[in-house]
């Protein structure tokens, strides 16, 4: 029976080895038809009217989200408040800094519970 603890031990490392074969005759013949697959698609779709697939395959799709723009920006302004504080009042700078802390998580707080509450109803 295994004594429970804490941390986790790792198990033995086992060896697993799956040769692999080289076939230049199939991958030869799966090479062509591919490229032949590929040569009637373009055809196919030249002969239909409908544009490539490959025109929209370059653009971007990145999605920016707001709220962590925000919250890096707010991070930002943290550290330089902190360093320029420092360097101007000393030690005090975060004392203030402590105050405004748990102010601006009760609004941000507030402000999700109120959204969540409104979409609930």
């Amino acid at each position: 029976m295994k004594i429970p603890t804490l941390t986790r031990l790792p198990n033995y490392q086992k060896f697993n080895f799956e040769p692999r074969y080289y076939d230049p005759v199939k991958e030869d013949i799966e090479e062509r038809t591919s490229r032949i697959k590929q040569e009637l698609r373009q055809r196919s779709s030249l002969a239909s009217g409908q544009p490539s697939t490959i025109q929209g395959s370059f653009t971007r799709r990145a999605s920016y989200n707001k709220s962590s723009n925000m919250l890096q920006g707010i991070i930002m302004i943290t550290l330089f408040t902190l360093i320029f504080g420092y360097l101007y009042f000393g030690n005090s700078i975060f004392y203030v800094l402590l105050l405004l802390g748990p102010a601006y998580m009760y609004f941000r707080f507030k402000q999700i519970t109120g959204k969540s509450r409104r979409s609930q109803e």
